[in-house]
C-alpha cells in the first residue's frame, strides 16, 4: 500500500457510508474525515444521523464542531481538512473522506473557484431580504443577474441561490463566470475515488427506517433544545431537513403522522438530487454498493 493517499467515499444518504467508513478503516488503518456539510454542526445529532464518534474506535475527524448560526464554506472545509489530512498522513494512516455533500469531494479533485472572501454584511442583507420577500423573489433576482446560474440552480435551492447573489453583490461578476476560471488546488495526494450506487428503492427505503429510528430515539426533544437556543431561521442549522416540520408539530400545526410524512418525502427528494449530481460529477470515480458491504472491503483495498 502506498503512502500519501486517501479515500474518496461519496453516496447518498442513508447507504451505509458511516458503516462501511468503519470497517474499511479498521482493515486498513484508516481515520475517517466528515464531508457532510450538515454533520460539521453540533446541535443535530439525531436529526442529522451523524455518527457517535465517542463510541466509534476509528478516529474521526470534522464531526459536530460548529455552532448552528457559523456559515461554513467549501473553502473553509477544505482548508480545515487539509490540516488533518496532513497529520494523519503524517502518523502512517490513511485519511477516508467520506459523506453526501458532492462539492466537498469536488474541491478535492478538481479544486476551489477563485471566489474571494465575500463581506459577512451583504450575507445578512441577503438573508433579510429572503426573510422580508420569500425565496421565489431571490429566484427571480437571480434570473435576471446571472442567467445561467439560475438555470443550472434548483429553485428551492436556498443556499446556493443566496450564494449566487452574495457572490454578484461582493465582486460585480456573476458565480457562473467564476465556474469558467481556472481552479485552485488545495489538496494534492493522489485519491482513490468511490461512489455508492444503489438501487433506489433501497435507498428510499433505508431513509423511512432512519426516519422512523429517529423519532423514536428523541428527534422531536432535540428540535425543542435546538429552539432554545434562538438560533436566527436563516442559520445553516435551521434549514436541516426535518426542522421545519417538527416546529410545525411543536406549533400544533400538523399531526406527527404528516411530520413523518414529510420528513420521508423530503428525504427522498434529497437522495435523489444527491443520485443525479453524482451520476453526473462523478462518472470515472469506481461504483460500489453497500447492500453488498462485506463484498466489496476488499476490491478497495485492491485500489489502494
Amino acid at each position: 500500500m502506498m503512502n500519501e493517499k486517501i479515500v474518496l467515499l461519496s453516496g447518498p444518504t442513508a447507504t451505509g457510508k458511516s458503516s462501511l467508513a468503519s470497517k474499511l478503516a479498521e482493515k486498513i488503518n484508516g481515520e475517517i474525515v466528515n464531508a457532510d456539510s450538515i454533520q460539521l454542526y453540533r446541535d443535530l445529532f439525531i436529526l442529522t444521523a451523524r455518527p457517535d464518534i465517542e463510541k466509534e474506535k476509528i478516529k474521526h475527524h470534522c464531526y459536530g464542531f460548529l455552532d448552528g448560526d457559523i456559515n461554513w464554506s467549501v473553502g473553509k472545509w477544505i482548508n480545515e481538512i487539509n490540516e488533518i489530512l496532513k497529520d494523519v498522513i503524517k502518523r502512517k494512516k490513511v485519511p477516508i473522506v467520506v459523506g453526501g455533500t458532492g462539492f466537498y469531494f469536488k474541491a478535492i479533485t478538481d479544486g476551489l473557484s477563485p471566489i474571494p472572501d465575500i463581506d459577512k454584511s451583504i450575507r445578512l442583507n441577503i438573508e433579510n431580504e429572503l426573510e422580508k420577500n420569500g425565496l421565489e423573489e431571490l429566484q427571480k433576482r437571480l434570473a435576471f443577474i446571472d442567467p445561467k446560474a439560475s438555470e443550472k440552480i434548483n429553485s428551492n435551492d436556498k443556499q446556493r441561490i443566496m450564494r449566487a447573489l452574495e457572490v454578484y453583490e461582493g465582486t460585480n461578476k456573476k458565480i457562473s463566470d467564476f465556474w469558467l476560471m481556472k481552479r485552485e488546488k488545495i489538496i494534492n495526494y493522489k485519491t482513490i475515488n468511490f461512489k455508492i450506487d444503489a438501487d433506489r428503492e433501497w435507498i428510499y427505503k433505508n431513509c423511512d427506517l432512519r426516519v422512523d429510528y429517529m423519532f423514536e430515539n428523541g428527534v422531536v426533544e432535540e428540535v425543542m433544545h435546538l429552539l432554545n437556543k434562538n438560533y436566527s431561521e436563516n442559520s445553516p442549522i435551521m434549514r436541516a431537513i426535518g426542522v421545519d416540520e417538527i416546529i410545525s408539530f411543536l406549533n400544533n400545526d400538523i399531526t406527527i403522522d404528516r411530520v413523518l410524512e414529510l420528513i420521508k418525502f423530503k428525504t427522498h427528494q434529497y437522495a435523489k438530487r444527491q443520485i443525479t449530481w453524482i451520476n453526473n460529477q462523478m462518472i470515472s470515480w469506481n461504483s460500489i454498493n453497500t447492500q453488498y458491504s462485506n463484498k466489496i472491503i476488499n476490491e478497495i483495498i485492491k485500489k489502494l
